[in-house]
């Protein structure tokens, strides 16, 4: 009779974030850190692994692994990544990830070229589940291409493409609702974040996500629901605790609600956890607009376009400097 074999996983089920406990990284910045390994869980060398920060910043990080196949990337912002891992001769993967000021996050990647197992004595249950997975890698993989290069249609049809071949692919179902989101289709977002958060229920950057969404359709009690479901998955506090991104959400759910001392407390309590967050400083900005401070608005307006010269609100900051900057 033919022996049985495992059929080695090309998509990662889920990435691990675990509390950071050197000091020296705890205010400022984050790391990830992980194994590459091929079909056969053995570690590969010099495998590439490209970081690409997400956040309106063109900023991009590279480090290889090692001789036991282990990589290490630090002083990371706060904020998400497309983490691209090529192995030379082997085949590439890439996983949309987001870390938070402060956080390890580890991402261990077993990369598989299609074709690559021997099929010689596998089941036709076996085979067709391995038709299927290297289907979902491929529809996967061009479809955050397609979402990073903003051709946002070809993106929600590739990953569609991917649910189809397995459905209970949670990371493919947070990518597709970040696609939608930014399609501006919030519906068809919430569908498939919260189906992501189904099948992962530990998924913090699905629950990110789902806030904006929420925010986006002014249902704001929704929003800051999900941003401390965030915040409880990543270790924080209910109230947003040591999360950065999940405060900052609570802060725009504010606002949107009207309630701008709230909101302000929590923009400042973003830039007390993560000094390097951008958009925070174009929020305050607003906040002392709002409270008649104008001096103390163009400051945090200049911090903003200063750190993220093409964020999605860089063009508004500006024409607010030139319009009231003494």
């Amino acid at each position: 009779m033919p022996v049985s074999r495992p059929i080695a996983p090309i998509l990662l089920a889920a990435a691990v974030a675990v509390v950071l406990v050197q000091p020296m990284f705890a205010q400022n910045s984050a790391r990830i850190f992980g194994v590459v390994s091929d079909h056969e869980g053995n570690p590969v060398e010099d495998a590439t692994i490209l970081l690409e920060f997400q956040g309106g910043i063109t900023r991009s990080f590279e480090t290889t692994s090692n001789d036991e196949g282990e990589y290490i990337q630090m002083g990371l912002a706060s904020g998400p990544y497309i983490v691209t891992v090529t192995a030379e001769g082997i085949g590439a993967l890439r996983y949309s990830v987001r870390v938070s000021a402060g956080e390890e996050f580890e991402l261990d990647a077993q990369v598989l070229a299609p074709g690559q197992v021997d099929r010689t004595g596998l089941s036709a249950e076996e085979i067709a589940e391995l038709d299927a997975r290297e289907a979902t890698a491929g529809a996967f993989a061009g479809g955050l291409e397609a979402a990073r290069g903003g051709n946002y249609d070809e993106a929600a049809q590739l990953l569609t493409e991917a649910i189809e071949s397995t459905p209970d692919c949670g990371e493919c179902l947070r990518n597709l609702g970040i696609v939608e989101y930014q399609r501006g289709n919030h519906d068809e977002a919430e569908q498939a974040l919260l189906r992501a958060t189904e099948i992962a229920p530990d998924d913090a950057a699905a629950f990110d996500t789902l806030a904006a969404v929420y925010n986006a359709q002014r249902r704001f009690d929704d929003a800051g629901e999900a941003s401390a479901e965030a915040s409880r998955i990543r270790g924080g506090a209910t109230g947003g605790g040591g999360d950065a991104g999940a405060v900052f959400n609570q802060g725009l759910a504010a606002w949107n609600a009207g309630r701008t001392d709230e909101a302000r407390g929590h923009f400042e309590q973003t830039l007390e956890l993560d000094p390097s967050h951008g958009e925070a400083n174009y929020w305050l900005g607003m906040a002392s607009l709002n409270a008649g401070q104008i001096a103390e608005a163009v400051t945090y307006w200049q911090t903003y376009v200063e750190r993220e010269p093409d964020g999605r609100f860089a063009a508004q900051a500006s024409g607010l400097i030139a319009q009231l900057a003494p």
